[in-house]
């Protein structure tokens, strides 16, 4: 798997993948609006021998710190390492990392905490679902060992 930056030519390919993971999707221009952000960056993950997209993560922020605006998946691939290649991407570029996460996403809860997040705090009704109620977000941090980026 090659993990390459995401770019403005990537926007409709992250769209699909966003649709394919979330209920409530966004839109190609949605995409290339929040690419164009100066403090925007992210990854996409492809497959090394078929070339196909598995994945992406865009993040905003700095060397500093930056938080993970959202990071999807393909279906077929997940648990298949691409979101923890994706999150090594965004921890090579920055000393600590924010999220947010829904409490009724209890696998996406589970691999943050594998992969080292805490969580910091928590946003009532922060996520608003078609017909049902809000969901809680589960605030997460990752400070990345400040050796690994000098």
């Amino acid at each position: 798997m090659k993990i390459d930056d995401i770019d403005f030519v990537h926007c409709k390919l992250i769209a699909q993948m966003h649709e394919e993971s979330f209920a409530e999707s966004w839109t190609e221009k949605a995409f290339a609006d929040l690419i164009g952000l100066p403090a925007t960056f992210g990854f996409v993950a492809i497959s090394a021998h078929e070339s196909e997209p598995l994945g992406f993560v865009l993040c905003q922020g700095d060397r500093v710190e930056a938080e993970i605006i959202t990071i999807a998946t393909r279906p077929q691939v997940r648990r298949g390492g691409v979101a923890h290649h994706l999150l090594d991407g965004v921890c090579a570029c920055t000393r600590r990392v924010f999220l947010e996460v829904a409490r009724d996403n209890p696998v996406a809860i589970s691999f943050y905490e594998k992969y080292g997040f805490n969580q910091i705090g928590l946003r009532k009704n922060y996520y608003k679902r078609t017909g049902t109620a809000s969901v809680d977000a589960l605030v997460y941090e990752f400070t990345v060992c400040a050796d690994v980026l000098e």
